[in-house]
């Protein structure tokens, strides 16, 4: 089965290490992106629920070395139990942080488009949120 990867890069006006809390930090990840029930900083499981109260995305964190990588498998609802993989990779510029976001193992195929294009927009309007949410913490 073939497969799409989502790339996006950025640049943010804050510090390396305050763009980790803001992808590992349940506080403020709910600013941006959505509350998991634990911080994202070990390997292990996680589960951020909807606004319903059932699980909306979840998967279980791979790798995480504060401030540079975070990898986690990624699922959500529309998905059925499909995994893929987010990748975070963070580095020191001048006066901020280049951030790099890997989403792979997303499904080809027209039946699967419609996740592909979701995925890609929703990672631009979060992203647009944690560009915002970041520079002013």
């Amino acid at each position: 089965m073939t497969s799409h990867t989502i790339e996006k890069s950025l640049i943010l006006a804050a510090a390396p290490a305050n763009v980790w809390a803001f992808l590992t930090d349940p506080d403020k990840l709910a600013i941006w992106f959505h509350r998991p029930d634990n911080a994202l900083t070990s390997p292990g499981p996680f589960s951020m629920p909807g606004e319903d109260g059932e699980p909306l995305v979840w998967g279980e964190v791979r790798e995480a070395r504060a401030p540079s990588h975070l990898s986690y498998s990624f699922t959500a609802r529309p998905m059925g139990g499909h995994m893929t993989e987010v990748t975070w990779e963070l580095s020191e510029l001048e006066a901020g942080t280049r951030l790099r976001l890997t989403h792979s193992g997303i499904p080809a195929g027209a039946e699967a488009f419609g996740l592909l294009t979701g995925f890609d927009g929703g990672w631009d309007r979060h992203l647009l949120s944690l560009r915002e949410a970041s520079a002013a913490d």
